[in-house]
Order: C-alpha cells, then sequence, then structure tokens
C-alpha cells in the first residue's frame, strides 16, 4: 500500500478502491498528544492504529501508524490531528485528498 508522511500532508493522490493506505507522523506519547483520524466512515476504513518508536529514554519521540482501507470511488478525505484526547483544540494536522479509483 501507499505510505504517506507530513511531506504529504496538504497534498493529492490517486489510489484504488480496496489499497491500504499507512499514515506515519511523528509523536511523542508524553506530551499526552496523539494522532486521531477525523474521517468518514463511509469513505475510509481504519484498519490497524500503532505506536513505533523508543520506549527509553523516557520522552523520547517516536511514530504513530494509522492504517486505512479505500472503500469507494470518488473524492476521500483523510484528515488525521494531534490533541490530547480531553481537549477538543488541535495542535497539529494531517490531511491529504484523495482521488479513488474502482480497484
Amino acid at each position: 500500500g501507499m505510505e504517506l508522511t507530513q511531506h504529504d500532508s496538504g497534498g493529492r493522490r490517486t489510489t484504488r478502491v480496496g489499497e491500504e493506505l499507512s499514515v506515519v507522523l511523528a509523536e511523542n506519547p508524553t506530551t499526552g498528544y496523539r494522532w486521531h483520524p477525523e474521517i468518514d466512515p463511509g469513505t475510509l476504513q481504519q484498519t490497524d492504529d500503532r505506536y513505533e518508536g523508543p520506549t527509553e529514554p523516557r520522552g523520547a519521540a517516536g511514530t504513530r501508524r494509522l492504517t486505512f482501507r479505500v472503500l469507494r470511488p470518488g473524492p476521500v478525505h483523510l484528515r488525521v490531528v494531534k490533541r490530547r484526547p480531553w481537549e477538543k483544540t488541535a495542535v497539529d494536522e494531517f490531511s491529504v485528498d484523495l482521488d479513488a479509483q474502482k480497484g
């Protein structure tokens, strides 16, 4: 599948229905800020969410890998925001516009 990073944010990509996309973003768990997907469940299905990174030293940054499957053709907006679970305000965001074609 396709792998996207912060450098791809704001861009546009062509994808296919059924393809899996991974978004890999920097995350530091000790701050309490986590990446949360804000997606339309009719167009994207989240299939994986995992943290990859050093557990030592404490406070070291790692990466969050979020994986999604494209469910239908047409325009798909993939947006992920970084915020604390108890706060509404995002401190950072990743978004990409996808043009999904029939598989």
